[in-house]
C-alpha cells in the first residue's frame, strides 16, 4: 500500500495538547460477496473511528486488543495429602499456593503452610508445543523437581501463623522466605542439584516488624516495605545478610506525616543511582532518587505529586509511564502518570475507575495488567482518553490467580528470546503464576486496529460504499513520547462488493493445485523422456549384442572340403 501523508498542522488544543491533523491518500478496495476481509491494518493506531455515508454498511473498525492463550496443570491434589500433614495446629495448614517467584528457567511456589515447590520449565512445550518427559508430564509447560517443607525450620509460633513471602536474588541466585519476625534463605543452585538435602540459613540481623509488605532485591540489596516503619535495606554478602539502614519520613523531608509504605518500584539509572517510586498510604506517590554505595543509602525527593491516599500498588517498566492503583471508600481506580525526572514534572495521562477489586499492578514495556481476583484488565501505555473515546477495556479472566510474573529473558539461555522474535508473539509474550492449586502460563498476541468488511446480504451485491477512517497515535521524537502533541490521521476510501465464481481463498487453492499439477506434469514428462532415452539405449544394446552373436557363430562354424569326401562303393 502506497501511503502519502499530507501534514496539515492545525492548532487544535484539547486541554494542553495540540492535535496534528494528517491527511492520508485515498484508496479503493474490492471484497468478494460472502467473504470477510481485513482491508486496512493500523498497528500504529491507539484508537480508530470509521464513518460511513450509508445507513447500512458492511465495514467496521476493530480496536487494538490483546489475545491470550493459557495452559495450566494441577500441582496440589487433595488425594495426595496425608492426615499427618495437617496435624499442625495452625490456621494456615489448608495448603494452597499464596505466592511464587521466577528463578533460573523455572519458578518456586510456596503454600500457606510454607511448603515450597521448585518447578522447571519445559521449553519445548512452551515454545514449540512439543513436550518431553524431562520434568513431570510431557504435555505440561513445567514440572515439579523439588519439594521442601520449610515449616520445620520455623522457630516462632508467630511465623507459623503468618503467610510467607518469597523473594529471589538474581545476582546471588538465592531464595528468601520472609516473615514479620524472621527470615531465611537458601541456594537455588543447591536446590536444583541436590536431591537429598537442602541447607537453609537464618538471617540473624533480620529486624522484627509489625507489618511487612513488598520486598524486592535490587542488585545485591534487599529492600523491604515495612509499613509505618518505612523501608528496611539489607546488603547481601557472600556468606551472610547484613542490615544496612532504615528509611523513614525524615529521609524525604516529610515533616507532617509518618511514612507508611504500601508498595514501591525501582528503576536503575546508572551505577549506584536509582529512580524510586514509593506508594504511601496517605501521601500517595512519592518520586525520589536513591543513591546506594557500600556504606550508606541516601535519597533526594525530586517531584511533588498531588497526594491521593489509600494506594494499593505501583509499577513501571520504563520509568516514565507509572501505573498506580487506589481505593476510595470501596471504589477502585487506577492512574497512569507520565513522569519526567529530568524536567522534574509529571502529567496524569489516564484515570479510570474499575468495576472490580484491584489487587496488584504489573507493567511491561507496552502495557500494564491491572489484576483483580478473577478478572484482569490490560491497559496500553501512552493512551489519551480524550482522543480515544471508543477504546473498550481489554479484559481477560484467570480464575483464582494468586500471583504471577512476566518472563525475565536474562534468566534464560536465549531460548525465550528466540521465541519472542517470532511473528506470532511479541512484547513480553509470556507470564506465568499460580492459582490456589495450579500452575499456569499465559501467552500474549497483539492484534492491531483494523478495518474489516463483510456482507452476505444480496442487496449489497455489486454495491460500492465510501468511508472515512480516523485514527490517533502518539507523537514520538527520538523515542520520546510527546505529552503536548498527538497525531490524528484521516483517510478516505471506497469499498466495492464483487461477485466472482471463486473466492480469493479458492483462487489461492487453485493456484496451489495448478502449481502441484505443473510439477507433476514436469516430472512426469522428465520421467517419460528419460524412459524413452533408456528404451533407445536398450534397443541399441540389444542390436549390438545380436550382431556380435552372429559374428561369433560365423567364426565358430566347421567347413568341409568336398574333394576329400570319399563315396563308399
Amino acid at each position: 500500500m502506497v501511503v502519502l501523508f499530507l501534514s496539515i498542522l492545525i492548532n487544535i488544543t484539547i486541554g494542553n495538547v495540540i492535535v496534528q491533523e494528517n491527511q492520508d491518500s485515498t484508496e479503493s478496495f474490492k471484497i468478494h460477496f460472502g467473504e470477510p476481509k481485513i482491508i486496512i491494518s493500523i498497528p500504529e493506531a491507539e484508537d480508530a473511528v470509521l464513518e460511513s455515508f450509508e445507513k447500512l454498511n458492511f465495514c467496521e473498525v476493530k480496536q487494538q486488543t490483546v489475545q491470550t492463550r493459557t495452559q495450566q496443570f494441577t500441582i496440589l491434589k487433595s488425594d495426595e495429602f496425608k492426615d499427618y500433614e495437617f496435624e499442625n495446629d495452625t490456621p494456615l495448614n489448608f495448603r494452597q499456593f499464596i505466592g511464587m517467584v521466577h528463578v533460573n528457567d523455572g519458578m518456586i511456589a510456596i503454600t500457606s503452610d510454607s511448603i515450597a515447590y521448585f518447578l522447571k520449565f519445559n521449553y519445548d512445550k512452551v515454545i514449540n508445543q512439543d513436550g518431553f518427559e524431562t520434568y513431570g508430564n510431557s504435555g505440561d509447560f513445567a514440572g515439579v523437581i523439588w519439594k521442601a517443607n520449610l515449616q520445620e525450620i520455623l522457630q516462632s509460633t508467630e511465623s507459623k501463623s503468618q503467610l510467607p513471602q518469597l523473594v529471589y536474588s538474581n545476582t546471588r541466585n538465592l531464595a528468601f522466605i520472609l516473615y514479620t519476625d524472621t527470615a531465611h534463605y537458601f541456594s537455588v543452585s543447591e536446590m536444583e542439584t541436590n536431591q537429598n538435602m537442602l541447607s537453609i540459613y537464618q538471617i540473624s540481623t533480620f529486624i522484627r516488624r509489625e507489618e511487612r509488605g513488598l520486598t524486592k532485591e535490587v542488585e545485591g540489596y534487599l529492600i523491604s516495605a515495612v509499613g509505618k516503619a518505612g523501608l528496611d535495606i539489607y546488603r547481601i554478602l557472600e556468606l551472610q545478610i547484613e542490615y544496612l539502614t532504615n528509611i523513614s519520613f525524615r529521609d524525604f523531608d516529610i515533616l507532617s506525616h509518618q511514612l507508611d509504605v504500601r508498595d514501591f518500584a525501582v528503576i536503575k539509572i546508572n551505577q549506584g543511582k536509582y529512580q524510586l517510586y514509593l506508594l504511601d498510604a496517605k501521601l500517595g506517590l512519592i518520586l525520589a532518587y536513591m543513591y546506594i554505595n557500600q556504606d550508606s543509602v541516601k535519597f533526594e525527593k525530586v517531584i511533588d505529586v498531588h497526594p491521593i491516599p489509600n494506594g494499593i500498588a505501583v509499577d513501571t517498566k520504563n520509568g516514565k509511564n507509572v501505573f498506580v492503583a487506589y481505593e476510595d471508600d470501596g471504589m477502585y481506580f487506577y492512574i497512569e502518570y507520565f513522569v519526567d525526572f529530568t524536567q522534574k514534572n509529571y502529567t496524569i495521562i489516564t484515570k479510570k475507575q474499575s468495576n472490580y477489586r484491584i489487587l496488584d499492578v504489573d507493567a511491561t514495556d507496552e502495557f500494564a495488567i491491572i489484576s483483580g481476583v478473577s478478572n484482569h484488565q490490560i491497559v496500553f501505555q501512552n493512551g489519551y482518553d480524550f482522543i480515544a473515546p471508543h477504546n473498550q477495556p481489554i479484559r481477560f479472566s484467570q480464575i483464582g490467580m494468586r500471583d504471577f510474573e512476566f518472563f525475565k529473558y536474562s534468566y534464560t539461555n536465549d531460548k525465550l528470546k528466540k521465541a519472542a522474535q517470532s511473528d506470532e508473539y511479541q512484547y513480553d509474550d509470556f507470564f506465568f503464576g499460580v492459582t490456589a492449586t495450579n500452575a499456569f502460563l499465559t501467552q500474549f498476541k497483539f492484534i492491531p486496529a483494523r478495518v474489516v468488511c463483510f456482507t452476505d446480504n444480496k442487496q449489497f451485491k455489486n454495491a460500492k460504499q465510501f468511508y472515512t477512517l480516523q485514527y490517533n497515535q502518539s507523537y514520538v521524537t527520538n523515542s520520546i513520547v510527546s505529552l503536548d502533541k498527538v497525531i490524528r490521521t484521516t483517510k478516505h476510501f471506497s469499498v466495492e462488493v464483487v461477485t466472482t465464481f471463486l473466492f480469493e481463498q479458492q483462487i489461492h487453492l487453485i493456484y496451489f493445485v495448478l502449481i502441484v499439477i505443473g510439477f507433476v506434469i514436469f516430472f512426469s514428462g522428465a520421467i517419460c523422456y528419460q524412459f524413452k532415452l533408456l528404451r533407445k539405449e536398450e534397443i541399441r544394446l540389444d542390436t549390438e549384442i545380436e550382431n556380435k552373436q552372429k559374428t561369433n557363430d560365423s567364426n565358430n562354424q566347421i567347413k568341409f572340403d568336398e574333394s576329400q569326401v570319399i563315396q563308399a562303393p
